[in-house]
């Protein structure tokens, strides 16, 4: 099911979103969807620049329509060509953790998704005092102050939730990624 929001990248859906246990391997498995597939080695692209990155913008696109493990393959790609410690290294690496979260929420580990989602807050939260400090609402793109805000209220939810199947929480709800027109 894909979600009402916008896209930014012209690039297809793989045929399957990957989760562990339920589907091949996509790029182990012969029958993976990204089997022999070439993994994309980006050249570095500044931060301002995000509307150029077709990398970043697919990776916002799988994420938004349920694609976790895919966003953080395609983020991952763009992250290793950062410096780690900066805004930008931390920003990429808090969003692939947030992915890896959601993935872990939906295989069935709430432990391994509010591990993830912990060390993706600390990340983002350093954006997000670092962002202050300079001014800046939006990096490449997202309003990481009015997301995390969502990221929060989903959260609630989920604990107001405990005991409850994951399946009850409605896909809807997990929190997408608006970039900026």
């Amino acid at each position: 099911m894909q979600l009402a929001v916008p896209r930014y990248s012209q690039r297809s859906f793989p045929r399957y979103r990957y989760v562990p246990a339920l589907h091949p391997h996509p790029v182990i498995d012969p029958q993976g969807h990204s089997y022999k597939k070439e993994e994309e080695k980006p050249s570095y692209l500044p931060p301002e620049q995000w509307k150029h990155n077709d990398l970043y913008l697919y990776g916002i696109d799988l994420f938004n329509n349920g694609y976790w493990w895919e966003a953080h393959e395609a983020w991952e790609g763009i992250w290793l060509t950062t410096a780690k410690s900066d805004l930008e290294g931390q920003y990429l690496q808090g969003l692939i953790q947030f992915s890896a979260a959601l993935l872990k929420l939906f295989s069935g580990s709430e432990r391994g998704f509010h591990n993830l989602r912990h060390e993706a807050a600390t990340r983002l939260n350093f954006c997000r005092k670092t962002m202050s400090e300079k001014k800046m609402r939006h990096f490449m793109g997202l309003d990481l102050e009015n997301w995390l805000s969502k990221v929060e209220i989903f959260c609630q939810a989920l604990k107001a939730s405990e005991g409850q199947p994951t399946d009850a929480l409605h896909f809807a709800s997990f929190p997408a990624l608006i970039l900026e027109p």
